[in-house]
Parts: C-alpha cells; structure tokens; sequence
C-alpha cells in the first residue's frame, strides 16, 4: 500500500505443507542467513532464519528450532497531510498508545508487525538540510524494543527515499537521457543503487548507536512495493545504448536486452542493497514487496506501471518476497499466475499486504469473511505468512481496518483464533452469507459481467444484463437452507425509480414474491429486507426487475441465513 491521494483509490504452486505444523523430519540445511552470534558492530544474530526442510524453505526460530509463521498487522497511524494520507508514527510518536496496542495485538497471537519507515513527506525521517532525524529513529528504536517485550518480531519496510535527508536530490541529478531522475534511476543508474544502500546503511547504524535489540527485526523490507515507469526513460527508449549500474550497457532497439537490463539491473540493486545491510547486520533477512504485475491477466488498466515477476529474484541474495495481491481485482489463482510464483520454488513466499477495500465490501464484517477465504485459499502457494493492511484507525477510508466493528478482521485472522491459517471457521458476528460461489442463472448479459460476478463476494463486479427490465437472477443455493436476509447492492446508471422482486422456493420451485423494493434508487446502494420471520426449506432466491432507467445489474447480492 502505497502513499496516496485523498480523492484516489491506491495500489496497492506448489504445497500446502506450508501451512501444516512442523515435522519431525530434520532440516536439511539453514540457507539464509548464515553469521556469527554477534558481528563487530555488537549486532547479535537474528532470531528468525530460513532453512530446507523436504526440499523446501521455511522460516525457523533458531532459539526454539521450530517452524515460525509470519502472521500479524500493518501497524500506522495514519493521517493527512496537505492532499495526502501519511503514516505519522514515529514523527508523532506515542509510546503509551504503541504499547497498549502491541498489547492487543500479542494477546490474539499475533507473531509480527510490518511498519514502514517513511509513508510520509514532508513530516518524516529526513531531516531538513540533509540527513536523518535523532527523534524519528530514536521512536523507530523504541518501537522495536517495545515489539521485542512484546515477543514480537518487526518487518522494518521502506515506502521510497525521503525526500529531506539528501539522497533525492542525488539521483534526481541523474535525469534525463537515460534515466528518468526517479524511479527507473533509483533502480537502475549507479547512483540510485548507491542512494538506497546508502539509506539503509544509515538507517542501521543509526539504530545500533541507539543500542536498539537488532535481532526484534524479522526482516528490512528494502522497498515495501517495487516497481518501474514503463513511459519513461530507458524503459521507455527504442534506440542508443544505456549502461546501468551493473555496468553493462544494452541495446534499447532489442526487446530482448531491455528485458535483460530491467531484470539484471533489479537483481543488481537488491544484491547492492542487501550486502550494504549485511556488511552491518550480517544475519539479517532482507525482502523486497511487489503488488501483482499486470500481465497475462489485465488486473487494473491504469496502472501505469512495469512490475517484475517473482522469478527476477531467483538468484539474487533477497532471502523471501512478499507479495500484496488484494482482493476485489481478479481471483487469486489469477493473480498469482501474473507473479509467476508456479516457478518460484528456492525462497519463501508471503503476503505483507491484504485486506478489504472499501469498494469492494459493505462492511468490516463481509470483509473479514471474504478476506480468510483469501488466506486460505492462498495455501495452495505455499505461502508462509500474512500481514493484513491494516491494524487500527479509520483516517484510511480506502480499507475496512482490523479495529473497527469490534475487531472483526484482527479476530478473524488472529492465530488464537485460527491457529491453522490455512483452514477456516465460523464466527458468531458473521453476517452468514450463503451466496458466493454459488451455481447462478439469468435472463441475459454481457460477456464481461457474468452473473457469476453478482455473487463473488466483492462489489466492485457486477452482474450485467445488457438491457432494460424485465430481466431476472437467479441463485440455487445447492441445499435447503434457512434465510433471515436479503442484501442487494446496486450496479445502476442513471439514478432513478426502480422496481426490484425477492422471490423464494424450495425444491419444488414454487417461487413465492416475499417483498418488493420500490422507490429512487443510485449507483453503490444497499438494499435490505429483513424476512418477518425465517424462511426455511429454501433452496433458489431469484431477484426479478420489472422497472428501471439504466440496465439491469447488481454488483452483489448477499442471501443471510443457516444452510
């Protein structure tokens, strides 16, 4: 999750055995990181490890030599700033709110926190004139001993270079032939690669002078989301040559070369970075954080933006990925299918960000089923851990948080509560929708809105029948069961009066007209019908239109009972 505007919607195969408890079998072998105890800067070693186990990596807590499972929030205080939302964390630092939170948090079994750095601007780590902040980092430095009383472990994660410690300037010097003095510089011209290692160096020394207990950090996070501007220089060249960081020069006429510098001068700035780190921390995990690319499968056509696949870092020294595949774009399998992680074997995978868009679900609620769907359904990657977007507050109005409706998505994916992240089960402030993925039927659509869409879970599809009412939906609900309620939610354009059936039955199919919704209706509106009393025995629910000024649609429709 990105640093956003106000007004704007952000951005944001192998086994399941990732998911089971350890085994008994022994480790083949610890592959990263490797390190004395404690190096000469007095940094002890780090707890949390990857070794083989089967033939396939895993974390490890090397105090108890058991399998450890990153599961846990994204922790900010998040607020505005000018026409952007921040995080103001540590430059409005408060350590009694920090500590009554990690409370929570360790008390529903909760393993790790990912905080960032610097999603923040002017307000943030860098200091007017150059260099880095005394009180900002001794906050940081705080936040990890208090993580580490906590039993805690912190994923420590940078949003981009701050824009006051003097690193911009820097690699903005660098534009405009063929870099373009921003992103793709940052990455690929020998000056930005030296910025970010010079940044994370600072930051680490600046920690161990403040005698901040090192091994509290799970991993540094060397960029939260990695990725390129595709219209911009040298992606965006056709011809001459560009040398980048790594020294090589390549042909901008050959797609083939370019692809060879984006992919190499990635690994390159991630080998650079890391071994910076090492030279400090020299046990420490380092990852990088990716949202999900936008090929084969078209997820969002304004991205504007080129994002590597997993398997760019295949042979580099970045120790695990972690991917952001939200819901609410395309399904899961799709998604992971963009990442390339079917060919992505020899390092862990984990999900640092997830969570439940606004746009996407009515409710904190519909968001926290929907979202251990998501987590479970993602074991079938072997993905070895999650952190959901985000802990507390409600200054993000892009995503239902994890406090809000009395905690239901930190309860739902809370390890006290689901000790097992790959299996589900039932909570008692679950609205029980029994709709998605249901067998559906209609009267007519488009080929990109199925009806399938108007039971998917998420809001931001919709069934469409390419026409004006009459028009019908029908749901089968696969097993006789008990409704209580009826939840629709509007796909409509223009606004104006509509007339909208619930009809039930059972498996006779005697459909029975149990309300009618009449009045002016909108766009993202949800319209509820309680039954006076349960109806039972019921297998189909059909929603019939008989008037409308736009097309008939739904984006959701949530059928609430007991099967």
């Amino acid at each position: 999750m990105e640093l956003k505007r106000l007004s704007l919607i952000s951005i944001f195969v192998i086994l399941v055995q990732g998911c089971n408890r350890p085994s008994s079998t022994p480790p083949v072998s610890i592959i990263s990181p490797a390190g004395t105890p404690q190096n000469e800067y007095g940094v002890p070693e780090h707890r949390i490890a990857i070794r083989l186990r089967n033939d396939s990596p895993e974390f490890f807590d090397r105090n108890t030599d058991q399998k450890f499972l990153p599961i846990g929030p994204n922790f900010h205080m998040l607020g505005p700033e000018n026409d952007y939302v921040v995080d103001k964390l540590f430059a409005h630092y408060d350590p009694e709110l920090v500590a009554g939170e990690m409370d929570k948090i360790q008390a529903l079994g909760y393993t790790v926190i990912r905080t960032s750095l610097d999603v923040c601007v002017q307000d943030c780590i860098g200091r007017e004139g150059g260099g880095l902040r005394d009180d900002y980092l001794d906050h940081v430095a705080d936040f990890i001993r208090r993580a580490k009383s906590h039993g805690l472990f912190v994923i420590l994660t940078s949003n981009d270079l701050p824009l006051k410690a003097g690193y911009v300037p820097r690699v903005e010097a660098t534009c405009c032939t063929s870099f373009d003095g921003y992103m793709n510089s940052q990455y690929l011209s020998p000056v930005g690669v030296e910025q970010w290692k010079q940044y994370w160096q600072d930051v680490i020394k600046e920690l161990i002078e403040r005698e901040t207990p090192l091994d509290a950090i799970m991993a540094y996070q060397i960029r939260g989301e990695l990725f390129l501007f595709p219209d911009k220089p040298p992606l965006s060249l056709t011809s001459g040559t560009v040398k980048t960081a790594n020294g090589k020069s390549y042909d901008m006429a050959d797609a083939a070369q370019k692809q060879s510098m984006i992919d190499e001068g990635l690994r390159y700035w991630a080998d650079t970075v890391s071994a910076g780190i090492h030279d400090l921390d020299p046990t420490a995990l380092t990852v990088v954080g990716l949202f999900p690319p936008n090929e084969p499968n078209l997820w969002r056509a304004d991205l504007g933006r080129y994002v590597p696949k997993v398997t760019v870092f295949v042979d580099s020294s970045i120790d695990f990925i972690d991917l952001h595949p939200y819901p609410g774009y395309l399904p899961l399998d799709r998604l992971m299918e963009n990442y390339d992680v079917a060919h992505f074997t020899s390092k862990p995978l984990m999900i640092g960000e997830f969570g439940g868009f606004t746009f996407v679900y009515s409710s904190p609620q519909s968001a926290a089923q929907d979202l251990q769907r998501w987590q479970v359904d993602s074991c079938k990657y072997n993905i070895q851990g999650w952190m959901f977007w985000h802990w507390m507050g409600t200054n993000d109005h892009e995503v239902w948080t994890g406090s809000e409706a009395d905690g239901a998505i930190s309860q739902v994916l809370a390890p006290v509560n689901r000790p097992d992240p790959c299996t589900s089960r039932a909570f008692d402030f679950f609205d029980n929708n029994l709709a998605p993925g249901k067998p559906v039927s209609a009267s007519n659509r488009l080929n990109e809105n199925p009806a399938a869409f108007a039971v998917d879970a998420w809001n931001s599809t919709a069934w469409n029948s390419g026409g004006g009412p009459p028009q019908w939906i029908e749901i089968d609900l696969q097993t006789e069961s008990v409704v209580n309620e009826i939840r629709l939610v509007t796909s409509q354009f223009p606004e104006g009066k509509t007339v909208h059936q619930i009809m039930l039955a059972g498996k006779d199919r005697r459909f029975k007209l149990v309300h009618e919704f009449a009045g002016d209706t909108g766009d993202f509106q949800t319209l509820e019908y309680i039954l006076p009393e349960p109806a039972r025995g019921i297998l189909y629910v059909k929603i019939v239109t008989t008037q409308s000024p736009s097309w008939v649609a739904w984006r959701e429709i949530e059928i609430l009972g007991v099967p």
